[in-house]
């Protein structure tokens, strides 16, 4: 890599003969990568020359030569994809580009005990750390977008990547002494919840499908408050709280965490747990990833992203067809054109609800639930029933994304990119 840096700063001022001894320095890690997924060697060949052209044109934006092979990797990564999907191909396996983020290109040969290691440092992040990670490792975002968006100057941004580079290694320092500790520490989280919890926040990359829809989404539901939800929950207090109607799915699907906490299947619990009425309407929008065991596949992930509307007020104030109205202009402005079905179907804390469905090619996808909630989840929130009433809305934004931009295969969301 050290005999790569030069070439690199040469190439971004415009020599050519420095680049094409980087394409030949790289072309067989290239080739490799793009033969993975797409499993045709012509179509490989065809999306790694597109690659590198897309790496040409935006190598000004590439801050560190060090990271260039990383960078590199995920420009054939994402032309790979989008050359499969022009061909409108399946994938069947996707184990190839969907690991933690390296810091830099020293990392790229950790173990997979060491990467296990950096999940679980990036989960004690902040959210403001986690979203830089996500936007700069999983959106390859440059120094001077974040900086720009931060607004904030590029030295301070560099900065601040520094510093949580050393808290991430520091951290991992940390665990790697406590791995050879004979006492097990109390409390840590199983590797996979850990590898889940890890996984980047689609909903913050403003590049990528997910990150698309929702602000799609907040368009529809200005004026909402937002609400940050924890992503674990106690569910021994959900059934105490709520009753037995905290759970709607079938036990085998919770990732449980340990003492008790299940990582959240849908943001309606967390948000039942933590919200309450004190007096003021609820009008809420929050957005994150939920969590269910399953085996992925096309339509299915373990780790996926929904954003959820709530409404509590006064009867004579809450018009549930008015969020109905909302619900219905969402599909339209995210699928403008499709058809939708509405279907009655039962939920354990709904009086009423729907399944809103979306033709796609002769067949009906669910993609958004839209309930009433019982009299005794008003009560739990605070709510007088006899005078409130509250409404609610899930959507499933991968399958919106999947739609709306043509993406065969759910699990190729974390590395596509409609910018």
């Amino acid at each position: 890599m050290e005999l790569l840096n030069p070439l690199v700063e040469r190439a971004r001022n415009g020599d050519l003969e420095a680049f094409g001894r980087i394409v030949a320095a790289t072309q067989t890690m290239a080739y490799a990568v793009a033969t993975v997924i797409v499993r045709d060697p012509a179509l490989a060949q065809d999306a790694v020359q597109e690659a590198y052209l897309t790496a040409f044109r935006r190598l000004r934006d590439l801050d560190e030569p060090a990271a260039f092979l990383t960078w590199l990797r995920r420009i054939v990564v994402n032309t790979s994809i989008n050359a499969r999907r022009a061909r409108r191909w399946t994938f069947l396996q996707m184990d190839d580009g969907l690991d933690v983020p390296v810091l830099d290109e020293i990392e790229t040969h950790w173990t997979d005990a060491q990467r296990q290691r950096l999940a679980a440092a990036l989960v004690k992040l902040s959210s403001e750390e986690r979203r830089l990670c996500d936007r700069r490792y999983h959106g390859g975002w440059s120094t001077a977008r974040l900086a720009a968006d931060a607004g904030v100057d590029e030295a301070a941004m560099r900065k601040r990547l520094q510093r949580i580079r050393e808290k991430l290694r520091k951290e991992i320092e940390m665990s790697e002494r406590r791995a050879i500790d004979p006492e097990k520490i109390p409390g840590d989280l199983p590797a996979r919840i850990v590898e889940l919890l890890a996984q980047p926040q689609l909903t913050e990359l403003p590049d990528n499908p997910v990150g698309k829809v929702l602000d799609l989404l907040r368009g529809v539901y200005a004026g909402f408050d937002g609400c940050p939800l924890p992503e674990m929950v106690d569910f021994a207090e959900a059934e105490r709280s709520i009753g037995r109607d905290a759970l709607y799915l079938d036990p085998i699907e919770l990732h449980r965490a340990g003492d008790g906490r299940i990582l959240r299947y849908d943001l309606t619990l967390p948000l039942l747990l933590n919200v309450r009425h004190e007096g003021r309407p609820l009008r809420i929008f929050t957005a994150g990833k939920a969590y269910r065991a399953c085996k992925p596949d096309p339509m299915h992930l373990e780790a996926f992203h929904q954003a959820e509307v709530f409404c509590l007020d006064e009867k004579s104030r809450l018009d549930m067809y008015e969020i109905l109205g909302r619900v219905l202009r969402s599909v339209h402005e995210i699928l403008p054109g499709r058809a939708v079905q509405m279907l009655p179907t039962k939920y354990t804390m709904c009086s009423q609800a729907w399944d809103v469905n979306v033709e796609d090619h002769g067949r009906w996808l669910e993609l958004i639930a839209f309930g009433v909630f019982t009299d005794r989840i008003v009560a739990h929130m605070g709510g007088d029933p006899a005078i409130h009433t509250a409404v609610g809305a899930g959507y499933g934004l991968e399958r919106l994304a999947m739609l709306r931009y043509g993406i065969d295969d759910i699990r190729k969301m974390d590395v596509s990119n409609v910018a």
